[in-house]
């Protein structure tokens, strides 16, 4: 083809001497070595074995470092492991920064919820004066005036443990009065009254506080279990941009590589249409195909600027200019070892470890401990009352209470006589009952312990699909390393044979048997074999990331796997 095409372009210059066809062809001929050096006929290689994945638990492929891509001077670089990006995610992630908090939020849920159990101190101080025209000629006067004095307190608390309650009241006054038939004036009364209430029956192991309670703690778990997993997801995401970061910037290396040739192919070219060895027409397409790699570079370059953004997003921790203009210079390359994956070992082990669906186990207990309550509903009430007071009495006697005759020199006494008897319990009042209440039918105990247990029913059912959605993922997930790492191994396989494949024509077209098209077409296929396999690598570390990330948390991050309404 080409031969019989270089022959007719020389047909055309009838003015040149005989002579002179000689020394162009050794022209030609020293243009086309230059171009692709004569090497010995290379067999046609034959496609390499797919590794055969072993079945042992898989581990996160070993790093080999590398020197860092040099950068211009004018930049700041960052040489980053993948370690160290995780490390970073770890100290300024803006995520994890917000979600610390929530943690904190549920502890002062558990002490709202503790709050019910605090003692409760209260108090009446007042005071008090009342005239009164008299009715009757007992009393004491005319115009009677009382004026009274009061100060008492108390104390009240609910008994976590047995649910009873317990109250106390110390109550006094003082009382002045110008009646002429009081015994006492003034008068202090003081009196202690201690009560508790323990329920039997309703409530006794259950109530709405302790329940509360109970919940509580259990949600600041599953916040826990939560703020557990939205870790776990972030770091293997990081991972995974890491990942995504080398794998743009080896893109960019192929495309400026695949540039390279098809600039070097134009030149060639370029070079046989001034010699006279080809028509100028024949260039178009090289340069067409110069344009198109220019194209591909700069979509490599813009790609490989968002894999930059997206990992300094993950591990900065607050938005800084000089941060954004730093340049992530990624040391390490993942390696494409095999890795055995087990997938039936790997369910067991999400089905114990992850985080999702431990939090759908506590959401479950939650839901149990609500079908207790119900219970408690049911039952009648029937409390266990008891009562102890004592009382006091003083003041300044006026009046002999066992004549009623007023008393010569009144006896001088106070607040303290009060106290005085009110401590040695000299009245004594005590009292132990029980009050029982039950409705008949009790229809809302009844409903809302139906309505509990249609609720857990469902509950177990969702979990049962769950285990299902589990087992599906991790199955999905060794699937994935299986196939990607194939994926490895036949586009190491695709990239030799199409290196091959491109000597070959650039020989072939060097000596004339082969065309412009078939030379770029086998450029392009290059690249994109370089391309394909440097994809394949990428995305077997990032499912080696996925096979261990599903089995802590799910792909999804998201909370849990059910939702409790």
């Amino acid at each position: 083809m080409g031969g019989s095409r270089t022959t007719a372009y020389f047909g055309n210059f009838g003015g040149l001497k005989t002579s002179m066809f000689p020394t162009a062809l050794v022209l030609v001929l020293a243009i086309s070595g230059a171009a692709a050096p004569v090497q010995d006929p290379t067999p046609t290689p034959v496609p390499a074995a797919i590794p055969a994945v072993p079945t042992t638990t898989p581990m996160i492929a070993p790093m080999v470092s590398t020197a860092p891509t040099p950068v211009p001077p004018d930049h700041p670089i960052l040489n980053l492991t993948v370690d160290d990006a995780v490390k970073r995610a770890l100290e300024n992630n803006a995520d994890l920064a917000v979600e610390k908090f929530v943690p904190l939020a549920s502890d002062l849920a558990i002490s709202d919820a503790k709050a019910p159990f605090d003692p409760i101190l209260f108090s009446n101080l007042q005071t008090q004066s009342r005239a009164t025209k008299s009715t009757n000629t007992i009393s004491g006067g005319a115009r009677v005036e009382n004026d009274t004095l009061t100060y008492n307190f108390g104390a009240t608390k609910l008994v976590q443990k047995t649910g009873g309650s317990f109250r106390v009241d110390f109550n006094n006054n003082r009382q002045k009065s110008n009646s002429t038939i009081t015994a006492f004036n003034p008068n202090f009364n003081s009196n202690f009254n201690a009560n508790y209430t323990q329920p039997l029956l309703k409530n006794r192991t259950f109530d709405a506080n302790r329940l509360n309670l109970r919940i509580t703690k259990r949600n600041k778990e599953v916040t826990d279990l939560q703020f557990r997993g939205i870790v776990v997801s972030t770091l293997a995401n990081v991972r995974k941009l890491y990942y995504d970061l080398i794998y743009a910037v080896e893109n960019l290396s192929a495309q400026r590589k695949s540039l390279a040739l098809a600039q070097k192919f134009l030149n060639e070219n370029q070079i046989k249409v001034n010699v006279g060895t080809l028509a100028p027409l024949d260039v178009v397409a090289a340069e067409s195909e110069v344009a198109t790699r220019e194209e591909g570079v700069v979509i490599a370059e813009n790609s490989l600027a968002e894999a930059q953004d997206a990992i300094k997003r993950t591990i900065l921790s607050r938005n800084d200019a000089d941060a954004w203009k730093t340049e992530i210079v990624a040391i390490d390359r993942p390696t494409a070892q095999p890795f055995a994956v087990d997938s039936e070992a790997a369910v067991t082990n999400a089905l114990q470890k992850r985080l999702d669906y431990q939090i759908a186990l506590k959401n479950l207990e939650s839901i149990e401990d609500q079908i207790k309550y119900t219970g408690q509903i049911r039952k009648p009430q029937l409390d266990l009352v008891a009562n102890y007071g004592t009382l006091g009495t003083g003041g300044t006697q006026l009046i002999d209470l066992t004549n009623n005759q007023k008393l010569a020199t009144p006896i001088t006494g106070g607040y303290g006589d009060a106290l005085s008897e009110l401590f040695g319990r000299d009245y004594p009042t005590w009292s132990v009952g029980v009050n029982f209440t039950y409705p008949l039918f009790n229809r809302l105990g009844k409903n809302a312990q139906a309505r509990g247990q249609l609720a857990i029913d469902q509950y177990k059912a969702n979990l049962r699909r769950a285990e299902l959605q589990i087992a599906n993922e991790v199955r999905t997930a060794a699937r994935a390393v299986e196939t990607n790492f194939k994926r490895v191994a036949t586009t190491q396989s695709a990239r030799t044979l199409q290196q091959r494949r491109l000597d070959a024509e650039e020989k072939k077209f060097a000596a004339g048997m082969s065309t412009n098209f078939l030379v770029t077409q086998a450029q392009r296929d290059l690249a994109l074999a370089e391309v394909a396999e440097i994809r394949a690598i990428a995305d077997y570390n990032k499912s080696l990331v996925d096979y261990e990330r599903v089995q802590e948390s799910s792909l999804s991050g998201s909370g849990g796997l059910i939702t409790v309404r």
